[in-house]
């Protein structure tokens, strides 16, 4: 302990600064720091720095606590116009516990329960070593760990994050407390999967909100912290290699890398940089069945397949990121800082697809349903080439005066993607072979439904739906798809410091202006005259002799043959003659969208007895400028392109506040009432109307409607939490969220559209009457550290959420719906358990990650029939669309060889979980893909240096 005074400017009061590390001289985040007899506390910051002004000269009782170590108390004595610095070095608590120094999670672990512990908000926290001891890709598979989040995935990874059973939407993201736009420009929810996890300090999922907050985040706010220097040297570097074994093998690997340090006789100068690479070859077999219904002879209704897409997938996902932290104490009262976050995600990708279409229904015994002799077979072959990129820097400024704390921060963000909507596709129709055999035009299928979940079309007659000689090239076309995002934010603000009949308070107050231009473009061209080659003239050497465990082989090959998309481009362009653009497409597609959203607030909180009371508003505008679009076509179906501008404005006034009670030492009772808002998506807003008078059954006009505004709710929180020491946690609470202006989209019919004399289907989003969502959450963090021997390194880290909630749709929504389900994306039941054990050299996790089924989309019509009815109805295959339930098994252990150097093996997805969607009920699928496990095995080293 050291403690040392530093003149400050001359008031009637003093102030304690100081740091909290632990016993290796390392710096403590979020430490509780409490000067008694004041009633002052504070938390220490992301340097281990706290600081406590405003205090009256005399003596006092400064105690420091961190959940994992023993407390600290010593003796201060404040002057006048003196900042008396100290030094507070904790303890081990118990001698069991000295791996708490060295283990990456559970220090990891630790400074998650203090951060939680000591944030004004219902927060959970997943720091760098937490994140880096299950394989979590990306930063939607950490994410997704946390209390009442569930995932949607795709491609074998978490891709939206779902918090408190609210639509990806209704969440927020930012960085360092940045918004950062999304790579697909025309929605809110940002695209996680193309940010890595590596070089992530601290993912923090706010659940609740504050007048301090930015409003958008009805279910809640995942702020992404990404590192700075600390007080010692810090040297980390990581590779891994894995093996994924469907299909015909895959590897995979990556690296990652941070080097930070600090300089001066003060450490006053830090920088850090950190750099990851990763590159995952996966394939994916999918099945992608169409269901429908009819009716027999006999009047009775039955659900079959008509359709289904065999899909072989072969990925090679490259995702590379860099992070950059520095900052600079210039004087004992001001600090500049900048950090920023780059990540760049090439979604590359081949698709090769295999459709069995039956022709029209005849008759169903059983599972077995019959069709004429009119179905046919098709081939297509597209490449995908997203490049996704989010860029986000932030730099600012700190004053931090004797009872004023002043900030103000500027930062500038941007995202894109290229390539990344529309596909370059192939296709090729079924044709009599070239030897007069193997007619895939006419052909007679038996739908076989014995195994719903892998329902199969046969072909009777005979014919050889994996014959590539008997597939002729149709159409080829290509697309350049660009969509850019553009942000620049800044804000100031200030908190001063005063009392109120002797108890602390702190007023204050902000502003913050965010501006956001987005533009998206895509040009389509449509191949002339493609030739007449087949598909046996394009062939690769990929195959897939594993599909769905030979499910669906013909002819004992578990997959047809699959094209080489090189020798494709090469065949189609020594044949045509030359491309066709489509203006028409490029027209709808083109938007250029500038949003402005300028918000302050006035908050104050106040410290009495063991009650810490915060409340505030917050006062938000926002505004919107649009040209895109609309397309009409006359009478004789031309078209006509008329560029249409609209704008659309809003003010919202957000109230929230909390109340916090320490019921006993470790034990605290939280209340928190706040108001949020979600901004529609500007593809929603675009004001672009688009007619297509070639669609079925109808004619359609999708049109945009600037009018929409941003949906609302007020969000209730209780919460209970009580700490146990050495290390742990147990929590439980219960939430409800009251939304207004939830947006739907809906599709309304039009007798006579424009005196034209035949019904068009107009598809327009807009605000509906209400919804509401409530559940029960909770979590049990511990390790036994007091079990005899070996059994003292088992701990448990487990959280279980239940939500339950109901929409009201607005009149005339999907034929007039009536019923009130379940919001999308509420995944009623979603739990994670986590097995841990820390013992000496040696850190293992066990995890289970599930979430429930949810509505992925309402599609049910209420004109179909009965909502009850096993095939018209609800539960039908025309119901609406869900994600099937999703149980994953994970499994990291590293073994520490000597000091930082550890030897590490992962097992991801060992249950090879489905990933999927089905309507109506889990008997008719529409998707359904498989990945398998993939292992890996790695190398890490890491060490906090001396000078």
């Amino acid at each position: 302990m050291a403690i040392a005074p530093t003149i400050a400017a001359q008031t009637g009061n003093g102030s304690i600064t100081g740091t909290v590390q632990d016993p290796s001289g390392s710096i403590l985040i979020s430490a509780k720091v409490i000067v008694e007899p004041s009633e002052r506390q504070a938390a220490t910051d992301n340097q281990g720095q706290f600081r406590i002004s405003n205090l009256p000269a005399g003596r006092y009782t400064l105690t420091a606590s961190y959940v994992g170590f023993a407390p600290y108390t010593t003796t201060v004595n404040v002057a006048p116009g003196v900042a008396t610095s100290v030094i507070a070095a904790l303890k081990i608590g118990l001698k069991s516990d000295t791996v708490m120094v060295t283990a990456g999670r559970l220090q990891g672990q630790a400074e998650a329960v203090n951060v939680e512990r000591m944030s004004p908000n219902i927060v959970q926290v997943e720091p760098a070593g937490v994140i880096t001891s299950l394989p979590n890709t990306n930063v939607a598979d950490a994410v997704g760990r946390l209390p009442s989040v569930s995932l949607e995935r795709d491609e074998g990874e978490g891709k939206y994050v779902q918090i408190r059973g609210t639509e990806p939407r209704l969440n927020n993201l930012t960085i360092n407390g940045v918004n950062v736009p999304s790579v697909e420009v025309t929605v809110r929810n940002i695209k996680m999967d193309a940010i890595p996890a590596n070089g992530i300090e601290r993912i923090e999922v706010y659940k609740t909100l504050s007048a301090d907050q930015d409003a958008d985040g009805i279910g809640g706010t995942v702020n992404l912290v990404t590192p700075t220097a600390q007080e010692k040297p810090t040297y980390a570097f990581n590779g891994t290699a894995g093996y994924n074994p469907l299909q015909n093998g895959y590897w995979r690997g990556g690296f990652d890398g941070t080097v930070g340090r600090r300089w001066g006789v003060t450490k006053k100068f830090g920088l850090l940089i950190g750099g990851s690479w990763d590159r995952t070859n996966r394939g994916i077999d999918d099945l992608e069945p169409s269901q429908t219904f009819g009716t027999l002879p006999s009047g009775k209704n039955v659900a079959y397949i008509n359709s289904e897409d065999m899909r072989s997938y072969q990925y090679y996902r490259t995702r590379y990121g860099f992070d950059l932290g520095v900052d600079d104490k210039i004087t004992p009262t001001m600090t500049v800082y900048g950090k920023g976050l780059f990540a760049d995600f090439h979604d590359y990708g081949e698709v090769a697809v295999y459709t069995p279409n039956a022709g029209a229904l005849i008759g169903a015994t059983g599972t077995q349903v019959q069709f004429d002799n009119t179905g046919n077979w098709q081939y297509r072959h597209y490449i995908r080439r997203p490049d996704q990129q989010v860029f986000s820097f932030l730099t600012g400024a700190r004053h931090d005066l004797s009872k004023d704390l002043i900030t103000y921060e500027f930062a500038a963000s941007r995202g894109h993607n290229i390539g990344g909507q529309a596909f370059p596709t192939t296709n090729f129709s079924g044709t009599t072979n070239a030897s007069g055999k193997n007619d895939l035009g006419n052909v007679t299928f038996v739908a076989d439904q014995t195994n719903p979940y892998r329902p199969k079309l046969t072909a009777v007659d005979g014919t050889n739906g994996f014959d590539p000689g008997s597939y002729t090239v149709s159409s080829s076309v290509n697309y350049q798809y660009h969509a850019t995002q553009v942000n620049y934010q800044g804000s100031a603000s200030e908190a001063h410091d005063y009392t109120v009949y002797g108890h602390p308070s702190t007023f204050s107050m902000g502003v913050k202006i965010r501006n956001s231009s987005s533009s998206q473009f895509e040009n389509t061209y449509n191949y002339d005259n493609v030739g007449g080659f087949t598909l046996a003239d394009v062939l690769g050497t990929a195959t897939n002799p594993t599909y769905y465990d030979k499910s669906f082989a013909i002819g004992g090959l578990a997959y047809g043959p699959i094209s080489s998309y090189s020798k494709i481009q090469q065949a189609v362009l020594a044949n045509s003659t030359g491309t066709t653009p489509d203006p028409i497409a490029a027209a709808q597609a083109f938007f250029n969208a500038n949003e402005r959203i300028s918000a302050g607030y006035l908050e104050d909180v106040i410290f009495f007895g063991n009650f810490r009371l915060q409340g505030g508003v917050r006062f938000d505008e926002g505004g919107t400028h649009f040209l895109a679009n609309q397309i009409a076509y006359d009478a004789n179906g031309n078209p006509t392109i008329t560029p249409i501008r609209r704008d659309a404005s809003y003010f919202n006034v957000l109230p929230s506040v909390s109340l916090q009670y320490q019921l006993q030492k470790d034990t605290n009772l939280r209340v928190v009432y706040g108001r949020g808002l979600a901004r529609p998506n500007i593809g929603d807003l675009v004001p672009a109307t688009v007619i297509d008078p070639n669609q079925t059954p109808y004619p359609t006009i999708a049109t945009g409607n600037p009018n929409l505004v941003p949906t609302k709710a007020n969000n209730y929180d209780i919460l209970v939490e009580h700490y146990f020491q050495p290390l742990g946690v147990l929590r439980g609470g219960w939430f409800y969220k009251q939304l207004s202006d939830p947006i739907y989209p809906t599709a309304t019919l039009l007798p006579n559209y424009n005196g034209t004399g035949k019904t068009y289907q107009e598809t327009l989003s807009i605000n509906g009457p209400g919804a509401h969502i409530q559940g029960f959450e909770a979590q049990w963090e511990q390790r036994f550290s007091l079990l005899p021997g070996l059994l003292s390194g088992i701990g448990i880290d487990a959280n279980y959420s239940h939500t339950s909630s109901q929409v009201t749709f607005p009149a005339g929504f999907d034929g007039g719906r009536t019923d009130k389900p379940a919001l999308d994306r509420d995944s009623p039941n979603d739990y994670n358990f986590n097995l841990t054990y820390d013992k000496r050299r040696f850190s293992g996790r066990f995890a289970i990650s599930h979430n429930d089924a949810s509505i992925a989309a309402y599609q049910w019509t209420a004109g179909t029939g009965p909502a009850d009815d096993p095939i018209l109805g609800l539960k039908g295959p025309t119901g609406d669309n869900y994600f099937y339930p999703h149980t994953q098994f994970d499994v990291q252990g590293s073994y520490r060889v000597y000091k930082g150097l550890q030897l590490v093996f992962s097992g991801l997805n060992l249950s090879n979980e489905v990933f999927g969607f089905y309507n109506g009920s889990g008997i008719y699928p529409v998707q359904r893909e498989y990945y398998k496990p993939t292992t890996s095995f790695g190398v890490r080293w890491s060490v906090r240096g001396e000078e």
